[in-house]
């Protein structure tokens, strides 16, 4: 089993018992390394021995120009072993146009997973459980249009009902302990409208409370998640075979 860390700022040093690290953004454009962060989180897994996943957000259209620049200067550093997180399939393309040897990742905001902690309180029969296991990359013609794409990986959330085995041909990596519930194009934080940085203070984490579910939601930027500590027992028995860490709320 694998093991990851995601780090949309780097740690120095890196902690110790990891071999891959997810560096970047994947819901917020607006947090997404530039070139000269890339190099440093590059350089330091190159010390540590490590692989490198690029992880790329959802994509509006101020930010095109700006992740393709950004493509443009990084991506010919990337090695055997390395790889390109996307959560937005136009930016397949794009990757593919700059680097086609790359490897390309499905991150978790494409993986359609019947997300959020109301789940818990249905009153489900077996058929139906399994459903809420599964998600986009399930259905058999799914699954063979990933395999023309050349896309072997697809990024899971750690479902509060459990998982799904995935289909014959797809490998999973399972994010841990923050599985997203919802993401918007719109910041709650943000001011303007430009593909400029952001100075928002989305680090201030707060937690939403109510009375119709048990679980309570975290508030991070423009992305909502709940907490999951709980892996399953076998996780190479659903098609994982990595484990990635937040040790911060994702971005």
């Amino acid at each position: 089993m694998e093991r990851a860390l995601f780090l949309y700022r780097l740690e120095n040093p890196l902690p110790q018992g990891y071999s891959r690290l997810y560096f970047g953004a994947e819901f917020c454009p607006w947090m997404f390394p530039r070139t000269p962060a890339l190099r440093q989180a590059l350089q330091g897994t190159r010390r540590e021995g490590w692989h490198f996943t690029l992880a790329t957000p959802v994509i509006y259209e101020a930010f095109l120009p700006v992740l393709r620049q950004s493509l443009v200067e990084f991506l010919p550093l990337l090695e055997d072993g390395d790889e390109v997180l996307v959560s937005d399939l136009g930016a397949i393309a794009l990757v593919r146009d700059i680097a086609p040897h790359l490897p390309i990742v499905l991150g978790r905001a494409l993986s359609g997973q019947k997300r959020g902690p109301r789940v818990l309180d249905l009153d489900l029969n077996t058929a139906q459980l399994d459903y809420f296991r599964r998600g986009s990359w399930y259905a058999g013609e799914t699954a063979g249009l990933l395999a023309e794409l050349g896309i072997g990986r697809v990024e899971l959330d750690n479902l509060l009902q459990g998982t799904a085995p995935l289909p014959a041909g797809l490998a999973g990596s399972l994010h841990y302990p923050y599985a997203m519930v919802t993401s918007s194009r719109n910041c709650p934080f943000r001011a303007g409208s430009g593909a400029e940085g952001c100075c928002a203070p989305c680090g201030d984490v707060f937690t939403l409370t109510t009375t119709q579910h048990r679980v309570p939601l975290l508030q991070g930027g423009n992305t909502q998640f709940l907490r999951n500590d709980h892996l399953p027992e076998n996780p190479a028995a659903l098609g994982v075979d990595r484990l990635v860490f937040h040790p911060l709320l994702p971005r």
